[in-house]
This record gives structure tokens, C-alpha cells and sequence, in this order.
């Protein structure tokens, strides 16, 4: 079976890894180049082969309240869940950049140029004629339509404030204190400011940069096209390692007869 992947981001290498171990044909379509994985990050599971380093443990911290930090990033009249309500206390963790790295050595050569529109994957598509289409590029790139499609910008520097210790992450609702969340992975940092608020680069530290949070969107474009990632999805808390057990799934329908979606 024929599986074209969009995009070469952790989710979508993910995808690509699952598949290919399962003995399909994949071909990966995308700007040619790796993700920049900025800050501090981590994965919530481990990918098979691809993280051999122990796991480690995450502090996940909260200061002040959740709504407090809902306010901040998402504004006063927001309801969406966030980080702080599910995530505070210990949990597990694995390095996102060892499997990362290990990933784009392993499938670097099936990632064929490509860039991102409605007009682009459907002459992708009939030039590679795949069983399945799997994206996790940004869904604003695919919709041939005027889809709602609502996001919360902030701004991130590669600094993380107070004595922070490694494998820490603190989410600030103090509405007083202007950044939201603070971090250091295996030493990676990470501070994330609202969108009202940019720091100064001397203040950061570090350089600033934006950063677009999807929310959810209404677009239907593309149904046959099965969305991984968050930013395939456009949706809020959608994590990197979950594009794993999504794509077994989605094979596991196919290779029965199920349905796709």
C-alpha cells in the first residue's frame, strides 16, 4: 500500500516510521528541510526505536491559578482546557530530539519537495496515486476555502526564568507576572509570553520569535486526507508521539476493510 505523508516535522516522521515498519510504501512530501524544534520540548511516550536514552521525569508546576494562565495565553472570555488542569504534578518523559534526530537519518531520503496547497496536493496526488494521505503541515495550507480557523499567537525566547531546575516545567498564572510558562528539557529553555506582551531581546535573553497555538477550525476540506499533529489538526492539545498509535490505527482500518475516519 501507497501512504504520501505531508510534512517532516516529528508528527509526520512519526506517521512515516509507523508505516514503514508495517511494510507500506511511503513517500513523504514537504519543504526538505528539519524542524528547528525550538525551546524546550519532550515527548509524552516513547517512539519505538528511535528513543534508546532512559526516560526522565517532568515537573510540571503551577503558580498562582488556571485561570489566571487560561487568561493570559487565550483571554478572558476563553473556556478551552489547558495544560495546567491535566498536566500538573510528575509524569514520565522521553527526548523528542533523539528521536527526532534518529527519524530524519532514517527517512530523510523519501522527503520529495512540495510546496503546501490545495492545487499542489491534488497534482501530488494524481502523480503518486496513494491508497492514503496522512497530513500534519498546518491545515490553513489545504483549505481551498475561507474556513474559520481561530489560534492564539504568543512569543517564546530560549530562556527560562528563576532558578528553574532541569526537567521543570512552571506555568505562571499570576496575571501580575507577564509570561505564561517557563521550562528547561534535558537544559533546553523555553519562556512563553502573551501576544499583548513582547519582550525586549535583552530581558528574553535570547531571540524572540512567534509562535501561532492552534485552536480548532471548521474546515473540511480534503476528508479523505486523515490529519495528524496539532497543527494538522488545528486542534488544542494534540501531541507530537500520538501520530504513532494514530497511524497504526488508521492502517489496522484499512488493511480490514474499515473505514478510514
Amino acid at each position: 500500500m501507497k501512504i504520501l505523508i505531508l510534512g517532516c516535522g516529528p508528527a509526520g516522521l512519526i506517521a512515516a516510521h509507523a508505516a514503514v515498519k508495517r511494510g507500506h510504501d511511503v513517500v513523504i512530501a514537504s519543504k526538505p528541510r528539519k524542524s528547528k524544534m525550538n525551546g524546550a520540548q519532550y515527548l509524552h511516550a516513547p517512539i519505538p526505536d528511535a528513543n534508546t536514552l532512559p526516560e526522565f521525569t517532568i515537573n510540571y508546576q503551577l503558580a498562582g491559578d488556571v485561570a489566571g494562565y487560561r487568561n493570559k495565553v487565550y483571554g478572558p472570555d476563553s473556556e478551552v482546557e489547558v495544560s495546567p488542569e491535566s498536566l500538573v504534578g510528575q509524569h514520565p518523559a522521553w527526548d523528542i530530539r533523539e528521536a527526532y534526530n534518529w527519524l530524519w537519518d532514517q527517512y530523510m531520503q523519501l522527503v520529495n519537495p512540495f510546496e503546501a496547497s490545495p492545487d499542489h496536493l491534488l497534482n501530488r496526488m494524481r502523480r503518486v496515486r496513494p491508497d492514503q494521505v496522512i497530513s500534519t503541515i498546518p491545515a490553513p495550507y489545504l483549505c481551498a476555502r475561507k474556513h474559520d480557523f481561530e489560534y492564539a499567537m504568543v512569543h517564546a525566547t530560549e530562556f527560562a526564568h528563576g532558578q528553574i531546575r532541569n526537567n521543570t516545567v512552571l506555568c505562571q498564572g499570576d496575571e501580575q507576572i507577564p509570561w505564561y510558562r517557563s521550562s528547561r528539557i534535558q537544559e533546553y529553555q523555553n519562556t512563553e509570553w502573551p501576544a499583548m506582551y513582547r519582550p525586549a531581546p535583552d530581558m528574553a535573553m535570547s531571540r524572540v520569535w512567534e509562535v501561532t497555538k492552534p485552536i480548532t477550525t471548521n474546515c473540511n476540506c480534503f476528508p479523505a486526507v486523515t490529519r495528524m499533529g496539532r497543527y494538522g489538526q488545528w486542534k488544542k492539545g494534540v501531541l507530537s508521539h500520538e501520530a504513532w498509535d494514530e497511524t497504526n490505527n488508521l492502517l489496522d482500518r484499512i488493511e480490514h476493510g474499515g473505514n478510514t475516519q
